[in-house]
């Protein structure tokens, strides 16, 4: 576990260290060779052929680690995988990302990759909802789609000749995220699964998992046909001040954002793999004991949560056995 910059007590620090060393060595036990710093030996059967890729390199005879992370192997290739280094996009990745300028036929967005992400016109969904060639009419109004700093959801499709990434938007799960926070946290953190899009219906709230780190919180949209979007948007000029407040986010909903914005936040602080349960379980024990949405921020719940985690893959180690 990485250092924690948190203003503990002396009851506190123990509590925590504690926690955390309980939470070290199930990790050793689980995998023994998952986490390699410099110089570690990766163990290896020298007698199957394997391709040593990323982050190894034959020393002496060895396979060691040139770089601190976690060792990964997919059929033949053995290579480390970096635990503080930027994203590393795959196609098929799900992505949230910031709008940082609108070009010809295209919006540039920032993904936390090297390079910022490209999403051309001609890879998403328009308007009103009708598969056909783009005109210089629906050029002119990008703009009325995504503008800059609009927060986009989006999934790689490629790898351009210069490095850069092509984003997609053909679903109506992608698209323009609104009334909600956007979170960052480490890469690593946010682990590969087959649902990176979650309903949290007992508070409303649509929670996205974004590949690249950045995590977005936010009141649910229900996903509606893309020609009623039209409709809408030209009723909503039409209506009085009064009429345009009832679409404000409520104060509930807001406190249910933020509670869970800020359950996102321990767990990044003490570095466990994020993931909607966890989340879910950190919001449940913040109303169990009766804490404040400030207070979640506080040394008390890290050290809380800290525990509760060791307790719960301490039971889950059990089981297996």
């Amino acid at each position: 576990m990485r250092g924690l910059q948190l203003p503990l007590s002396q009851t506190q620090r123990i509590r925590l260290q504690r926690a955390l060393e309980k939470l070290q060595s199930l990790s050793c036990k689980a995998n023994s060779d998952a986490s390699v710093t410099v110089a570690d030996t990766i163990p290896v059967n020298y007698e199957d052929a394997f391709l040593k890729g990323h982050g190894a390199t034959d020393l002496n005879g060895d396979l060691v680690a040139t770089v601190c992370g976690v060792v990964e192997r997919i059929n033949k290739l053995v290579y480390v995988r970096a635990l503080r280094a930027r994203y590393k996009p795959e196609v098929g990745d799900i992505v949230v990302g910031r709008v940082v300028e609108v070009s010809q036929k295209r919006w540039r967005l920032e993904i936390n990759f090297s390079l910022d992400a490209i999403l051309m016109l001609s890879s998403m969904n328009m308007p009103d909802g009708i598969q056909r060639r783009r005109t210089a009419l629906d050029e002119l109004n990008m703009r009325g789609i995504f503008e800059e700093n609009d927060v986009v959801c989006a999934e790689v499709r490629n790898f351009q000749h210069d490095g850069s990434l092509q984003l997609q938007a053909r679903s109506q799960k992608y698209g323009k995220l609104e009334k909600g926070q956007l979170l960052i946290v480490d890469p690593y953190l946010v682990k590969k699964s087959k649902q990176h899009f979650h309903h949290l219906e007992q508070f409303g709230i649509d929670l996205v998992l974004g590949r690249n780190g950045f995590i977005w919180v936010g009141e649910h949209v229900e996903a509606r046909d893309s020609m009623v979007v039209d409709q809408a948007n030209s009723s909503e000029q039409s209506m009085v001040p009064e009429e345009k407040n009832k679409t404000h986010t409520p104060l509930e909903m807001r406190q249910n954002i933020c509670r869970i914005a800020n359950a996102v936040r321990v767990l990044s602080t003490l570095g466990f793999s994020i993931d909607a349960d966890l989340i879910l379980e950190t919001v449940e024990l913040s109303s169990t004991v009766k804490i404040d949405i400030h207070d979640m921020l506080g040394s008390e719940f890290h050290v809380l949560v800290a525990e509760r985690e060791a307790e719960r893959r301490s039971l889950v180690g059990k089981r297996k056995r």
